[in-house]
């Protein structure tokens, strides 16, 4: 799941002016926190996620629901019929949240019928390995954390 880039540029910000300010007791050190702010307040309308990927993740999410849909008795999204290129990034971002829940709904009624159904076996299985590849590519953006370097208080 991805946070519109309004909430994340918000959030920041809300961390800075409660956080980071008050306990900052060098002037010059609060006035680039300020800084911060204040680029943070101009860029942000300017910014939004990159649309390739995630126009991607939901083509994938959308096969994935395509090839259990059937193997479940149910059927699977049309991102055709709903124009997702002319979709924006937020709109974009609520389509995917809403294949993610498809998907933890399939997850469940596969789960449930597993036992007695070797479709739903198979579903099951076709979740279980889309996730851990999902899982996969994530970690492989995110960078270790610095706690070194956040313990040491310097960068």
């Amino acid at each position: 799941m991805r946070v519109a880039l309004e909430r994340v540029i918000e959030g920041i910000i809300a961390t800075l002016r409660a956080d980071v300010i008050p306990n900052v007791t060098d002037s010059y050190a609060r006035g680039q926190a300020v800084g911060v702010i204040d680029l943070l307040n101009n860029i942000g309308p300017r910014l939004e996620w990159a649309r390739a990927p995630i126009l991607a993740a939901l083509r994938e999410r959308a096969e994935l629901l395509a090839t259990v849909g059937p193997l479940l008795g149910g059927s699977a999204p049309d991102l055709a019929s709903l124009a997702i290129e002319a979709m924006s990034s937020a709109e974009l971002l609520g389509e995917g949240d809403r294949l993610d829940a498809a998907i933890g709904d399939a997850i469940a009624l596969a789960h449930a019928r597993a036992l007695v159904d070797p479709a739903a076996t198979e579903a099951l299985g076709l979740l279980t390995r889309y996730l851990h590849e999902a899982l996969t590519r994530d970690m492989k953006l995110t960078r270790k954390p610095l706690f070194a370097e956040i313990a040491r208080g310097n960068t």
